[in-house]
């Protein structure tokens, strides 16, 4: 009796194959099923962290710098935040005064707005202390409004030149550098407009029509600029 329970499963396994092979097909055990692979979606881009130091002021104006950081918390506020990250000039500051490292930043912008060199020793650390990538050195060098008071002076007029060097904190060196530059003249007079009045010497008597342009929409415009070429790696 065990013995016919052991032989009819071969037997019925060989009935199968016979049945298959008198209809011209084979038998085969389904295949394994293939484990799907998941591919990793790519790596996020690298966020480039930049202190900007405290700017350099080379003009007579001692009002620049200050106008220069309120311009440009405005337009580092409009950059790409998955691409760059930027401590401002006064957060910076904050942060060195902390750790005792200020005099590092001052003698770094002073002997870079000198003679455009980095000074390898005063960067040393700055890594650590401001956790950043790299440094933003900024060089106001010129600042001037000059207003027209007479017809014949022609119009008034805004100059401002700034000068712009980024440093890699590890490997100390220049990444890149821009130096841009705008003398923007204002409206021009039109004498024959009743609205704009003037003297028998031609000093102009209307308040406003002879302003030179603003400093803070010629230097907004000048940073937008020169951030359109701004390294990402």
């Amino acid at each position: 009796m065990t013995r016919k329970r052991l032989f009819l499963p071969a037997v019925f396994t060989m009935a199968i194959s016979l049945i298959l092979l008198a209809a011209g097909g084979s038998y085969a055990a389904p295949a394994a099923k293939t484990p799907e692979v998941k591919v990793d979606a790519a790596p996020p881009a690298k966020v480039l962290r930049v202190a900007v130091l405290p700017l350099v002021n080379g003009t007579a104006d001692v009002d620049a710098d200050k106008i220069m950081e309120d311009v440009l918390q405005e337009r580092f506020a409009d950059t790409d935040h998955e691409k760059f990250l930027f401590l401002l000039p006064n957060d910076v500051e904050r942060v060195l005064d902390d750790a005792n490292a200020s005099d590092h930043a001052l003698q770094l912008t002073d002997r870079w707005s000198k003679n455009g060199a980095l000074d390898t020793l005063a960067i040393n650390g700055l890594d650590s202390v401001l956790v950043a990538d790299a440094v933003l050195c900024i060089k106001i060098t010129e600042w001037e409004t000059k207003r027209a008071h007479n017809i014949s002076e022609g119009q008034s007029s805004t100059t401002i030149g700034l000068h712009f060097a980024l440093y890699g904190l590890h490997d100390k060196r220049k990444i890149w550098t821009k130096e841009v530059r705008e003398q923007r003249l204002a409206r021009e007079l039109d004498v024959t407009n009743s609205s704009v009045g003037y003297d028998g010497t031609g000093r102009i008597q209307t308040p406003g029509a002879n302003d030179p342009p603003r400093v803070e929409a010629v230097a907004s415009d000048l940073i937008r600029e020169a951030l359109k070429k701004f390294p990402n790696k």
